[in-house]
This record gives C-alpha cells, sequence and structure tokens, in this order.
C-alpha cells in the first residue's frame, strides 16, 4: 500500500501542525498503523516514533521496537511481539481469531504514554465473482509490433472482478500471484519503466465505492495462478484518504482513531476469487 503510507505522512505532518507551543510537552510522541483482517493472523501491526516536519518522508520513522502491545476482544487481553524481520507486532499464538463482527481494542504502551484504539470487523463483501473463468494472455514475441501487441492486449485482455454493494460501503482490491516460480508475462527487452507502470494496475488502494475491478493481463507478473481479493473497509481508513485533500486552514484535527497517540487501527475483511492467467 505505497500510496497509503503517504496518506500516514501526511497525518504525521498534520500532527505536528496541530501542536500549539503550550501543548508540545502532552503530546503523544508516537504513531500507530494497525491493521486486523477476518479469518487472518495478526501481524500487520507498526509503532513509529513521530518524525520531524523536515525529515521528507515517513520511511525512515524510528520503529518502537519494546512497546506493550495488547488487542483485547471479549474481554480476553493477547499480548503481541516485536517481529525483527518485518518491523511489525504480531500475535504468537493460535487462539485468537478474527471474526465479521468482532469488538475489538488495541492498547499500545510506548515512550511511557498510554494510548488506545478501537473497531468492529466489517462483514465481508457480498457476491464476490469474476465474469470469465480464466484470463488468456497471448504470449508476446519481441518483434517491432511488440509496443503494439502490448497496447492492444492492455485493452482486451481483462478479467472483471464484481461485488455487490447495496449499503455503498467502501472497498478495495489485491492481485496476488501465487506461483512460486514466474512465468514473465512482459518479455525482459521491456522498459522497466514500463513494467512498473503496468504493475501500478494491479491493485486498488484507495478505497472505492465502485462495485468492479478490471484485472489488466498485461499488468500482471506471470503467468499461472491469482488469486484477486476484494476488502471491505471501515470508515476510519477511509478518512485518512479523505484527509488528502483536507482544507488548509483545518489542520488542528487530522484523522486519528487512537486515543493518547497519532495513528489508526482499523479491521477488513475480504472474500476472493482464483483466476488463471494463460497463454491460450
Amino acid at each position: 500500500m505505497a500510496r497509503f503510507s503517504t496518506i500516514l505522512f501526511i497525518l504525521t505532518l498534520l500532527a505536528f501542525v496541530g501542536c500549539s507551543s503550550e501543548e508540545e510537552d502532552t503530546q503523544p510522541f508516537y504513531v500507530v498503523e494497525a491493521f486486523i483482517y477476518s479469518g487472518e493472523p495478526v501481524d500487520d501491526i507498526r509503532i513509529k516514533e513521530l518524525t520531524p516536519l523536515d525529515s521528507g518522508s515517513d520511511a525512515s520513522a524510528p520503529l518502537i521496537r519494546d512497546a506493550m502491545v495488547n488487542l483485547v476482544k471479549e474481554g480476553n487481553i493477547y499480548s503481541l511481539n516485536f517481529d525483527s524481520n518485518t518491523g511489525k507486532y504480531y500475535y504468537p499464538g493460535t487462539d485468537l481469531a478474527i471474526e465479521t463482527g468482532d469488538e475489538v481494542r488495541l492498547e499500545v504502551e510506548a515512550n511511557g504514554r498510554s494510548s488506545y484504539g478501537e473497531t468492529v470487523v466489517p462483514m465481508i463483501p457480498d457476491g464476490v465473482r469474476k465474469d470469465i473463468e480464466n484470463l488468456i494472455v497471448p504470449e508476446l514475441i519481441v518483434s517491432l509490433q511488440l509496443r503494439d501487441m502490448i497496447i492492444g492486449l492492455f485493452e482486451s485482455a481483462r478479467l472483471i472482478v464484481e461485488w455487490d454493494n447495496l449499503g455503498m460501503d467502501f472497498h478495495y482490491v489485491v492481485i496476488e500471484n501465487r506461483e512460486e516460480v514466474i512465468d514473465p508475462i512482459l518479455p525482459e527487452i521491456v522498459p522497466e519503466e514500463a513494467k512498473e507502470l503496468l504493475s501500478s494496475f494491479r491493485f486498488i488502494t484507495e478505497p472505492t465505492e465502485n462495485t468492479s475491478f478490471d484485472v489488466v493481463g498485461v499488468a500482471l507478473e506471470t503467468y499461472g495462478t491469482h488469486v484477486a481479493k476484494v476488502y471491505r473497509v471501515n470508515q476510519e481508513y477511509v478518512d485518512l484518504f479523505q484527509n488528502d485533500t483536507q482544507d488548509s486552514r483545518d489542520l488542528n484535527a487530522p484523522p486519528t482513531n487512537m486515543i493518547g497517540a497519532f495513528g489508526i487501527f482499523s479491521a477488513f475483511a475480504s472474500d476472493s476469487v482464483v483466476f488463471e492467467v494463460e497463454r491460450e
């Protein structure tokens, strides 16, 4: 979620702008990025130091590795561990199941400051389906017509993932490759810049009220098995993206559902369809 990282950085900047000089010594000074997913392990929680305005990016924001992080569900407390490989906190046990409708509380203690956030796991998206069984992408042969072939297939070789949305909820889509060995769709001769541009069509990172997503065959990395995951998202996640266009005259209340810290704790639920990318 590259664009989401940008949004979190904007959130951090707004947090600094919103702090008056009288309040600086009482403001929380870490940022929470915490996400849980229905039916999946808990392993996507970061705690970061609040970065200075002149840092230019949140990519280098120091991780807080020794925070006390707990999830609370139905009165039960689940203590999370820090994974030095991923930079995230995770739950090491097997007795915690995240399910739709769960009310979950996140509690964090870091740098001597306590914070918490609460979220409800949304319902699984309704009626997730695909318009065709598999996606056909003919093999691309290196020739003078290669560019025109790619342009033509960009429009014609598509599979549509659809879902129902009577409640006008927000969703996003991610396409995952399930192949261990890459059988590339694009020839090596295609410039890296073009490949990177095409790869941006593999997912929707910004929440949408739309009810379909076009899977572009030549935007995928490899032939073989893929999964299209449709996620239903909560309003607190949507608020981050809507804040990207926040009026500059109103910077004193950056969106956050964490009490005692900046950042977000949100939940997602997904359904998926599997499809093959085939040459013929």
